[in-house]
């Protein structure tokens, strides 16, 4: 995932989900980039609740989620074929 502002342009993977408290802890350690630590407070769960079931783009995205996730796979596997595995131009 991408997250950009005006403090940070940087991409966020996520490594690791525990329970710290009443807060959801993400975490990138060992990750790529900068090791980054999210909270996630049940306020905040329940305020992208509120924004996702407002939203029908976002619905939209969960339910065609499968098949964007197989389209993703099928082009990744498309772009490494064996001509283009040795081509720098390709």
């Amino acid at each position: 995932m991408k997250v950009v502002s005006k403090l940070a342009n940087m991409n966020l993977t996520v490594g690791r989900m525990y329970r710290e408290g009443n807060r959801l802890v993400i975490t990138n350690e060992g990750g790529e980039g900068i090791p980054t630590k999210v909270y996630v407070h049940p306020r905040d769960v329940v305020g992208a609740l509120k924004a996702f079931f407002k939203s029908l783009s976002a619905i939209l995205f969960i339910l065609l989620f499968p098949w964007f996730y197989i389209r993703g796979l099928r082009d990744r596997e498309e772009k490494v074929t064996p001509k283009s595995m040795n081509n720098p131009w390709v």
